[in-house]
């Protein structure tokens, strides 16, 4: 066969030279095919990685702590590993570590918001319990302390941390030290009080994180974002745990609130609201659940993001309560563009025969760790097609 691009009659290069000098080229030629194959797998290698962040917004049954070993077996990190499997993505870091008494330790002492006033040297809890509302944080979950010899610590495996607080009017400042290192924020910003978040790395390993009190003012700590650095060429998914036990949406959505969540830009919102509304539905929710509920959606798709609503697994509620909040949660689903799905809503057929096959608890709405695992198991594949949907744009 005569090579590509020859004249007819002319023989290639080659053939004209001597042994040697034919030799040498064929070398320098291959080795020139062989660059241009590698050329575009290295260009690939050095691309860099791509995350995608998931939010899971809701009440007690996403934040899930009644589940003894929550942080493994909740729906955070079930749903987490699910989704993994069903892209063979890289796993994500711990995502937003709230400043909740559930995940870190506050001392030497520490109250809930209504219940006392700020220890002298120690933590407010705002956003827990039964007395206070959430001013601040990704979840409305924050501790506020005007001491110094207030601590507050937490267990991370990822590197790359971002600290979560609210500025100061005051040149005030806070360290947070790990790893045997210091690191000194300030929290000074002209201007009313935003929530921000300040970059620190860790070395490799786990750690012992610890944030200190302020030299002056007032301290408002909103928690931490703990990521871990995607591989070149590979994509994360990053799931994160903003549940808040017992509130309606609109209980923790002030204005530091929807600063995190702006300041977050999470590529998928997924919310599962729809528990305690069931459980208290009534007309006089109608309108605040649809006015929040829009708002939220209007964040989650500010900046290119999607949103999905799920209705929730049975519960003992009338019939009556569940088609109520359908309704409302399709007419926001089509208002703001979110998907709705019914995936959890046949996956046992009474509370009665979940709590018997041990995938409920005993009040017949919280899932059990197996009762999580089923769930994740239907909603993941949903949030895994979403993940495509984000990549391919």
């Amino acid at each position: 066969m005569r090579p590509r691009g020859l004249p007819r009659g002319r023989r290639p290069a080659t053939a004209a030279l001597g042994r040697p000098a034919a030799a040498a080229l064929s070398v320098a030629l291959a080795a020139l095919a062989l660059a241009a194959v590698l050329a575009p797998l290295a260009g690939a290698a050095r691309r860099p990685g791509v995350r995608v962040t998931v939010a899971l917004f809701g009440d007690s049954v996403t934040e899930s702590v009644l589940v003894p070993h929550f942080l493994t077996e909740g729906l955070e990190p079930q749903l987490s590993s699910a989704v993994d499997a069903l892209g063979d993505y890289q796993p994500g870091g711990a995502g937003v570590i709230a400043a909740s008494p559930f995940r870190w330790h506050f001392g030497p002492k520490w109250v809930a918001e209504g219940v006392a006033p700020i220890p002298a040297n120690g933590w407010l809890a705002v956003g827990w319990g039964a007395y206070g509302t959430g001013l601040d944080g990704p979840s409305g979950y924050s501790a506020v302390t005007t001491s110094a010899q207030a601590r507050a610590t937490v267990a991370v495996s990822d590197p790359d941390i971002e600290v979560l607080y609210t500025t100061t009017g005051a040149p005030c400042s806070f360290t947070v030290s790990a790893a045997g290192k210091t690191w000194t924020i300030n929290t000074y910003r002209p201007g009313a009080p935003v929530d921000t978040e300040t970059p620190v790395v860790l070395p490799p390993g786990r750690h012992e994180l610890t944030v200190h009190g302020p030299d002056c003012g007032l301290l408002t700590f909103d928690g931490v974002v703990a990521q871990r650095p995607v591989p070149p060429g590979q994509v994360q998914v990053e799931v994160d745990n903003l549940g808040h036990s017992g509130v309606f949406p609109w209980d923790e959505f002030g204005t530091g609130v929807q600063q995190s969540l702006i300041e977050q830009r999470y590529d998928i919102s997924v919310f599962l609201w729809g528990y305690l509304v069931e459980v208290e539905a009534g007309k006089s929710l109608a309108a605040p659940y649809l006015k929040v509920m829009m708002a939220r959606a209007h964040i989650a798709r500010e900046h290119g993001g999607q949103c999905l609503i799920v209705a929730p697994t049975p519960i003992e509620v009338p019939q009556h309560s569940v088609t109520f909040v359908s309704g409302l949660d399709r007419t926001i689903a089509r208002r703001a563009g979110c998907t709705y799905t019914t995936a959890l809503t046949h996956l046992w057929s009474s509370p009665a025969k979940a709590e018997n096959q041990g995938l409920l608890l005993l009040d017949g709405v919280h899932p059990s760790a197996a009762g999580y695992k089923v769930i994740t198991h239907a909603l993941a594949p949903i949030i895994a097609g979403m993940v495509r949907t984000h990549l391919r744009h």
